[in-house]
């Protein structure tokens, strides 16, 4: 290496910022150029208006290309390219193939989460994430049939647990509380909405901690605490009751972040709050959540399949919530496993 190319590397080592490649997904051109870093040097892979498909992704991958790099100064223009594309394909979702349209919606909702988790304070990420959540929810109320195929869909974008673990959840919830036939789409929409961004928390610790198989004592206690700071995140900025709040502070009411489960504190709360939050909402937000994360890999253990995950519900809840628990399998055995 000349003493040029050092002094280049040099400089694009404090210019460069890294970023994953998923986030390249849905564009059929690069913004920006694109650095991939091969032998510990940085190399321009795909330069600003680069032709991208599967294909051109499937191979950067290959070749080690999982992570990737950008310009600092160009980092915003590829935000504002997957924020449009996001409120694009939230104002055209009942148009088209459903399938088409939802795989590229939770796909572009879970790329904009990461962004809100960088940025929890930014008022128009979260607005933009809260109306195109909203619409989702309405487009998977609607159409039940494709859920199955939404899940395997986005099993196979294997967006990082932290991103991946909220559009789950409320996927399984929004089944369950459909075929329940006991709540109002107005309700199911709250509810969707309360277990979608009840881990907003989360984002007070960087993402590469959680890719540690250990945290430490003060980012465990923070993560135990996350349903809390969700609260101080969302207070005042989304359309939530003080209701659906507790259900938020609540919602590890079966943790598997802690050995012991938690109850729900219900004293402050009034005799109609109580009755939701000591009852099956509370229950069926925490239970869609250990699903969720129980299919879905982490840094210390192997994703589980579905029917497991659903072993482990049943030592949860069957005894003191039977009915609620042959209304979950039931679901799941209708949805995911029919052909099974």
């Amino acid at each position: 290496m000349t003493a040029f190319d050092a002094l280049k590397q040099n400089s694009l080592s404090f210019q460069l910022l890294p970023i994953s490649i998923r986030e390249l997904f849905f564009l059929t051109e690069t913004p920006c150029d694109i650095f991939g870093k091969s032998d510990g040097l940085y190399k321009l892979i795909l330069r600003k208006h680069s032709f991208i498909n599967g294909q051109v992704l499937k191979d950067l991958i290959a070749k080690s290309h999982s992570t990737i790099f950008v310009h600092q100064d160009t980092r915003k223009n590829l935000i504002d390219l997957q924020q449009n594309n996001l409120r694009n394909v939230t104002r055209s979702l009942s148009i088209g193939d459903p399938v088409e349209k939802g795989r590229k919606q939770i796909g572009l909702l879970t790329l904009n989460m990461n962004y809100l988790y960088n940025d929890p304070t930014n008022d128009d990420t979260l607005n933009l994430q809260y109306q195109s959540v909203k619409n989702l929810c309405a487009f998977l109320y609607e159409r039940p049939e494709i859920h199955e195929k939404l899940y395997k869909e986005f099993i196979k974008q294997k967006h990082h647990f932290v991103f991946a673990q909220p559009l789950l959840a409320s996927l399984f919830l929004i089944g369950v509380l459909k075929q329940s036939h006991v709540y109002s789409f107005k309700e199911v929409e709250s509810l969707f909405l309360t277990s979608y961004f009840k881990d907003i928390g989360m984002s007070v610790i960087p993402l590469e901690k959680y890719d540690q198989i250990t945290l430490s004592d003060e980012d465990s206690e923070l993560l135990r605490s996350h349903p809390t700071i969700s609260i101080q995140i969302l207070q005042g900025r989304i359309k939530l009751s003080p209701a659906h709040m507790a259900v938020i502070e609540n919602h590890h009411l079966f943790s598997l972040l802690t050995n012991d489960l938690h109850v729900p504190d219900t004293s402050r709360l009034d005799e109609k709050s109580v009755k939701m939050i000591s009852g099956f909402e509370t229950m069926i937000v925490s239970i869609t959540d250990v699903i969720a994360a129980m299919i879905t890999p982490r840094p210390y253990r192997n994703a589980t399949s579905l029917f497991d995950s659903l072993d482990l519900v049943k030592a949860l809840i069957s005894d003191d919530y039977p009915t609620e628990f042959r209304l979950i399998v039931t679901y799941f055995k209708s949805v995911f496993f029919r052909n099974s």
